[in-house]
C-alpha cells in the first residue's frame, strides 16, 4: 500500500495563496498577487497556466528598482482586471527625490487568447521626472503536480531567455517531447533586455502619462505534431467574451430579490462559474477550481452543473456528453479504470504525458458514475430533452452495468471502493484525502470501504433511471432497478444506523462501522435514502454545536479524535457540502433548518472579497471569531462553491420540475428573514416558461404565478 499522505496529503504542501487575483478564459488562467505580480520568490502557486503547465512563474514590476508600495485598488471581472499602484519615495535618474504617491501605475489586463496588458505610468509632479521601469519575466514550466509537491521538478531542457525581433522568448522542451514557449512583446520596445528583464527609461513631463502595451502568449508543440497556439485575440473575440458575460449577468438579472447584498452574492456565483468555463472537444464544462484543480473532474464538474441547472442547463448537457466520451472501456489498475466507469480527473500536462501520474484520465472515484446518472435525470427533469437520453443510451447501460458489477460483489449490495493504482487515491469519495474516513478511536478505515452518501447516490440513480426506462418501455429493466433500490434502502438503514449514537455511520469498512459523526450521512438526505422516521434525529444531530458552527456544518464533529478545524476533510466547512445538505433538508420538509443553513452560508459569503465563497474554510465556531477563518490554500474560485448559493436558493423555493409531464411543483417555499421577495422573470421547464414571485408575509412565503408561456402546470404545495 502506498504512503497515504504521499498520495493525497499534497494539497497542503503548497503554501498560502490567500487573496490571489485571478483572471481566466477557457483554458488559460492567470493567478497573481493583488498588485498584479507573479512573485519571483516565495511563489506558492501564482503563475500563468495552460494545459496543467505554468508558462510564467515570475512577472514583477519595479519602479527605480523598488516595488510599488501601495495598492490603491485591485479588481477583476472574470476575463480582465484593473490594478492601481503608486510609487514609494524614489530617487529618479537625475538624482532628484520624488515623493511617494506622486506617480500612479495602472495595470489593465484581459485574457482573450493571450494576456494583453496596458501599463499606464502617470506623474502628478510639477516637474519633469525620468523613471526606470523594470519588468522581470521567468518561467519554470513546472507541471501543476510538481507545484503541488507530488512529483519531481522539471526534468526536461529549460532554455535561457532569448530576445529576438522585439520578442522575449522563454522556452522549454519537456521530457514528454513537447516544446512549450512563452512569448512576451512590449510596445514600445525596451531600452535594453538582460536575461528575462526588460528595462525602460521613461521620461514623464509634469502631469503627463506614458503607457507600455504588453502581450504574453503561450504555445505548445507536441513531439512531431502541429503547433498548438492559444488563439491570438481579435476585437471580435473580445466582444464575444464580453457578450458571454453580459448573457451571464442577464441570467442574474432574471432573478431579482429585495436584498441587494444577496443579489451581489448571486451575481458573483454565476460570474465565477462563467469564468470557470473550460473547453475540450467543443464541449464546455466547469473547471473544478483555481489553481490546483483547474481541470475536468467528474464529481466536481457534474455537481456544479447540477447546482445551476434552473439557470444554465446547457453546461449540464455538454458536461454529460464529454464525460460519456471518456467513459471507462477496459480494466486498468494504474488508472483504477473499469468498463462503464465515469472518470475522476483528467490531466494533460507533462507528468500525464510521460505516464508519471495516472490522471490520463484517472477513474478512482466511486461516486462519479451514479452522479452521472443523477445529473442526466436532473437535466431531463428540467429540460424534457429525451433526445440526449437516447443519445447516451449506451453510456447509461454501461454505467448501470458497472454499478451492478460492483454491488453484486458485496453481500449487502453496497457500492464499495478499493485502490488498485500504486499512485491512486486511498479514499475515493468526495472526501478523498487519505485520513478522511475513520473510526471513533482515530484509526483509519480499511478497504473495501462503503461510504454513507455513496449508497444514497446509487439509490437515487437507480430510482430515477428506472422512471426513464419505464417511459421508454423498458419495463423489466425499470422493475429490476426499482427492486434493487428498495433493497438498498432497507440494507442502508439497517447496516449504517448507529443505535447508540442515533445517527448513521460515516462508512462501513472491513472492520465494520466507521462510527464517527460526520457530514457524509447528511448528504444521504439529499438522496432520500434516510428513513423518514429517523430524519428528526439526524437533523437534530447535525445542528448540535459539535457539528454546526454558525458558519455551516462541519465535515467532522469536533468531538471526534481526528477533528481539526483546519483539517482538509476533518472538521472544515465546505460550501458545496452545505448546499447539498440544504437541498436534502428541503426534501425532508426541514425548511427551518434549511433556512438557518442558507443564512449561515450567505453571511459567510459577505466576509469574502467580492462575495466569493472559497473551496472551504476553517471549522471554528462562530463564537470563537466574528468572521469565518480562511483556509490558506483553498481554491478560489471553485466551481461547486460558486454553485452553493444558487443551489440553496433553489432548495428554499422548493422547485420540483417534471418537464416530461409539463409540470412544475413548488413544495413549501420558504424565504429567510433577510429576503423579503424573489422574482424569477423566466423559469424554463421544458419548452415552457413561467414568471414567479415569492413574497414573505410573516412566517409564510406566498407564491404568485404572474405569467406562463407554453403548456405548463404550476402547483404550489404548502
Amino acid at each position: 500500500m502506498p504512503n497515504i499522505s504521499q498520495v493525497h496529503g499534497s494539497h497542503t504542501q503548497a503554501r498560502d495563496i490567500l487573496g490571489a487575483l485571478v483572471i481566466r478564459e477557457k483554458n488559460l488562467t492567470l493567478v497573481t498577487k493583488h498588485n498584479g505580480d507573479i512573485p519571483w520568490e516565495e511563489n506558492y502557486g501564482y503563475g500563468l497556466y495552460y494545459n496543467d503547465c505554468r508558462f510564467l512563474s515570475a512577472y514583477t514590476l519595479l519602479i527605480n528598482g523598488q516595488m510599488p508600495t501601495e495598492i490603491l485598488s485591485s479588481d477583476e471581472k472574470g476575463y480582465g482586471s484593473v490594478t492601481m499602484l503608486t510609487n514609494p519615495s524614489i530617487r529618479e535618474c537625475s538624482g532628484r527625490t520624488v515623493e511617494k504617491n506622486t506617480i500612479s501605475l495602472r495595470r489593465d489586463r484581459y485574457i482573450a487568447g493571450l494576456i494583453s496588458e496596458i501599463l499606464s505610468i502617470e506623474s502628478f509632479n510639477d516637474f519633469p521626472v525620468e523613471v526606470e521601469i523594470r519588468l522581470l519575466f521567468d518561467s519554470d514550466f513546472d507541471d501543476i503536480f510538481t507545484i503541488r509537491g507530488i512529483t519531481k521538478t522539471t526534468e526536461g531542457t529549460l532554455l535561457p531567455p532569448a530576445y529576438e525581433n522585439g520578442v522575449l522568448k522563454l522556452s522549454y522542451t519537456g521530457k514528454d517531447g513537447h516544446t512549450r514557449i512563452t512569448r512576451v512583446s512590449i510596445d514600445p520596445q525596451p531600452d535594453y533586455v538582460e536575461a528575462g528583464t526588460c528595462v525602460f527609461n521613461i521620461p514623464l513631463e509634469a502631469d503627463s502619462k506614458q503607457a507600455l502595451h504588453i502581450t504574453i502568449s503561450v504555445e505548445e508543440t507536441p513531439s512531431g505534431g502541429d503547433v498548438e497556439v492559444v488563439d491570438i485575440p481579435t476585437e471580435k473575440r473580445l466582444k464575444g467574451i464580453k457578450a458571454s458575460y453580459v448573457e451571464t449577468m442577464e441570467c442574474c438579472s432574471n432573478v431579482q430579490t429585495s436584498n441587494q447584498i444577496f443579489n451581489k452574492v448571486f451575481q458573483r456565483s454565476l460570474s465565477d462559474l462563467r469564468m470557470l468555463y473550460m473547453l475540450r472537444g467543443g464541449n464546455v464544462y466547469y473547471s473544478a477550481g483555481v489553481p490546483w484543480y483547474d481541470a475536468l473532474f467528474g464529481r466536481d464538474s457534474m455537481f456544479s452543473a447540477m447546482q445551476v441547472l434552473p439557470y444554465n442547463p446547457n453546461v449540464s448537457r455538454s458536461t454529460l456528453l464529454l464525460l460519456a466520451s471518456l467513459q471507462g472501456n477496459a480494466r486498468c489498475d494504474w488508472r483504477d479504470e473499469e468498463p462503464g466507469k465515469i472518470l475522476h480527473e483528467l490531466r494533460v500536462g507533462e507528468k500525464a504525458n510521460t505516464g508519471e501520474i495516472p490522471q490520463t484520465p484517472y477513474y478512482g472515484s466511486v461516486d462519479s458514475t451514479p452522479l452521472f446518472l443523477i445529473l442526466l435525470a436532473d437535466y431531463v427533469d428540467w429540460t424534457g430533452d429525451m433526445s440526449l437520453f437516447h443519445q447516451l443510451g449506451d453510456n447509461v447501460d454501461r454505467a448501470v452495468a458497472w454499478l451492478d458489477s460492483q454491488t453484486k460483489q458485496d453481500s449487502d449490495g453496497f457500492l464499495r471502493y478499493s485502490m488498485r493504482s500504486t499512485f491512486g487515491l486511498y479514499n475515493q469519495g468526495w472526501k478523498d484525502s487519505g485520513d478522511s474516513v475513520s473510526h471513533s478511536d482515530g484509526s483509519l478505515a480499511q478497504h473495501p470501504i462503503a461510504l454513507a452518501e455513496v449508497q444514497g447516490y446509487v439509490y437515487s440513480a437507480k430510482r430515477r433511471i428506472a422512471k426513464l426506462f419505464d417511459r421508454l418501455g423498458r419495463h423489466d429493466d425499470a422493475k429490476r432497478l426499482q427492486k434493487e433500490a428498495a433493497n438498498l434502502l432497507w440494507k442502508f438503514n439497517d447496516k449504517f444506523w448507529m443505535q447508540d449514537r442515533q445517527f448513521y455511520a460515516q462508512a462501513l469498512d472491513s472492520r465494520g462501522q466507521c462510527d464517527v459523526i460526520s457530514s457524509n450521512p447528511a448528504q444521504a438526505l439529499w438522496a432520500e435514502i434516510v428513513d423518514r422516521r429517523r430524519a428528526d434525529c439526524v437533523v437534530k444531530r447535525l445542528f448540535e454545536p459539535d457539528m454546526y458552527t454558525g458558519w455551516g456544518i462541519r465535515t467532522l464533529s469536533s468531538d471526534e479524535k481526528r477533528y481539526n478545524p483546519l483539517g482538509y476533510h476533518n472538521g472544515t466547512i465546505w460550501p458545496h457540502d452545505n448546499s447539498i445538505i440544504a437541498m436534502g433538508l428541503g426534501l425532508y420538509d426541514k425548511k427551518d433548518e434549511l433556512t438557518e443553513l442558507f443564512t449561515s452560508m450567505y453571511e459567510a459569503a459577505g466576509f469574502y472579497t467580492s462575495y466569493r465563497l472559497p473551496e472551504l474554510f476553517g471549522g471554528y465556531h462562530r463564537g470563537e471569531s466574528d468572521i469565518p477563518i480562511k483556509y490558506p490554500v483553498a481554491c478560489s474560485p471553485q466551481a461547486w462553491s460558486s454553485g452553493c448559493i444558487p443551489y440553496m436558493l433553489t432548495a428554499s423555493l422548493g422547485f420540483i420540475p417534471d418537464a416530461l409531464n409539463q409540470r412544475l411543483k413548488l413544495v413549501k417555499p420558504k424565504l429567510p428573514k433577510w429576503l423579503e421577495s424573489v422574482r424569477i422573470n423566466s423559469l424554463h421547464v421544458g419548452n415552457a416558461a413561467c414568471k414567479l414571485e415569492f413574497r414573505r408575509v410573516g412566517e409564510s412565503t406566498l407564491v404568485n404565478v404572474m405569467e406562463k408561456r407554453g403548456q405548463l402546470e404550476v402547483e404550489v404545495v404548502y
